[in-house]
C-alpha cells in the first residue's frame, strides 16, 4: 500500500511539473500581455483547452495506435483536435482575443487553432512517451537489481554451504550402504548447482527446468531428512507441457525451501507440495509443519521479501500470494501468470 501511494504521489508530482512547463511555454510569446487577473485567466483558460485535448488524445485514443487499430485512431484523433479547436476558437473570438480575428479570416483563424491544438497533442505525447521509456528503463533496471541481489542473496542465505555440506556427508553415507545410488545423486547435486550458476541472470527459463530445478532439490531433501519428514511434490504435468511456458527463475524455490527450513517438527513433521497448471497460470500450494518452539529458526524473511518485490516488479499485481497459519500448520499459495516460450 505505502509503494502504491508513493508511486501516486510521484506519478501527479512529475504530471504537475509536466503541466507547469508547458504552460510556461505555451504562454512565453504571450507573457508581457499577461498584465493583470483577467488576462492571466485567459491566458490560463487556452492553455487548459489545448491541455484538456491533448489529454484525451493521450488516455482515451492512443491506446488505438498501440493496437495497431490505425484508422480507428485517426478518426478519432481527427475528430478531437477538431472538436478541441472549435472549442478554442470559440472561447478566443468570444472571451479571450475577440479583437485579434478579422471576420473575413475565420478560415484562416479556425486553421491556426486547429495546427495550436496538433502542436500541443503531439508535445504531450512525447512528453508521455519518454516518461513511460524512462519508467521502463528503471523498471526493468531495477528488476535487474533485485534479481542480482536475491541470487546473492540465495546462494549465502538460501542454498547455503550448510545445506551441501550436509549432502555431501548424506551421500558419503550412501555410498557405504548403497553405493548404485550414488551416481544419481552426485548427478542432482550437480544440476542443482549448475542451474544456480547458469539461469541465476537470465529473465525467462522453461517452466519445464524450473520445475525439475525443484524436483532435483526436494529429492536431496529427501535423502537428508526424508525418513523424519513426511515429503510429498505433486505435479502432474509432463515435461512437454510445461516446456509451452517460461517463468523467471529462482522464483518457486524460496517457497520450497522455507518450507523445510521452518517445519522441523518431532511429533508430525511434513511438507507438501503442490504445483499445477489452470490454463495460463502456475498455482504452487505449500503446506508445511510448524516448529517445535526447541526446533524453530530465527528467520529475518529476506528472501519473502524479496521475492514479494520481485512479483510486483515482473508481474505488477497480476499475482497472488497468501499465507496461513494454525497452530499446527502453515501453508503459502502463489498463483503468477505464465507466458509461452518464443518460437
Amino acid at each position: 500500500m505505502n509503494n502504491t501511494l508513493t508511486n501516486m504521489r510521484k506519478r501527479w508530482i512529475q504530471e504537475t511539473i509536466i503541466f507547469c512547463a508547458m504552460f510556461v511555454l505555451t504562454m512565453l510569446h504571450e507573457w508581457m500581455f499577461i498584465n493583470s487577473p483577467e488576462n492571466f485567466l485567459k491566458g490560463f483558460v487556452f492553455f487548459v483547452i489545448l491541455y484538456i485535448q491533448a489529454q484525451i488524445h493521450r488516455f482515451f485514443i492512443f491506446r488505438y495506435y498501440l493496437e495497431k487499430k490505425y484508422i480507428i485512431y485517426l478518426v478519432y484523433s481527427l475528430f478531437v483536435i477538431f472538436l478541441g479547436a472549435t472549442i478554442l476558437y470559440i472561447a478566443d473570438i468570444n472571451w479571450i482575443q475577440p479583437d485579434f480575428f478579422e471576420p473575413d479570416e475565420l478560415v484562416i483563424s479556425f486553421l491556426y487553432h486547429f495546427v495550436i491544438c496538433i502542436i500541443s497533442t503531439a508535445t504531450i505525447m512525447a512528453l508521455s512517451l519518454m516518461q513511460s521509456y524512462a519508467l521502463e528503463v528503471q523498471r526493468r533496471s531495477m528488476d535487474q537489481i533485485l534479481l542480482n541481489e536475491m541470487n546473492l542473496k540465495f546462494l549465502h542465505a538460501q542454498l547455503n554451504p550448510h545445506f551441501f555440506f550436509n549432502m555431501l556427508n548424506n551421500l558419503y553415507g550412501v555410498s557405504l550402504t548403497e553405493p548404485d545410488r550414488t551416481p544419481g545423486l552426485i548427478v542432482k547435486l550437480s544440476e542443482l548447482m549448475r542451474y544456480q550458476i547458469e539461469n541465476g541472470n537470465v529473465p525467462k527459463v522453461s517452466l519445464a527446468e524450473e520445475i525439475n530445478f525443484i524436483r532435483n532439490y526436494i529429492d536431496l531433501e529427501k535423502e537428508r531428512i526424508g525418513k523424519r519428514c513426511d515429503i510429498q511434490f505433486i505435479c502432474n504435468h509432463s515435461p512437454d507441457e510445461l516446456n509451452v511456458w517460461q517463468i523467471s527463475p529462482l522464483l518457486l524455490i524460496i517457497l520450497v525451501e522455507n518450507s523445510f527450513k521452518h517445519s522441523q517438527n518431532l511429533s508430525k513433521w511434513f511438507v507438501h507440495i503442490h504445483i499445477a497448471l489452470k490454463q495460463d497460470e502456475l498455482l504452487m500450494t505449500i503446506e508445511n509443519s510448524l516448529a517445535d518452539d526447541k526446533l524453530k529458526k530465527p528467520s529475518t524473511q529476506v528472501g519473502l521479501n524479496n521475492l514479494k518485490q520481485r512479483l510486483s516488479f515482473i508481474y505488477s499485481g497480476k499475482f497472488s500470494l497468501d499465507e496461513k497459519q494454525s497452530d499446527t500448520n502453515y501453508g503459502t499459495t502463489l498463483l503468477i501468470p505464465l507466458q509461452k516460450q518464443l518460437i
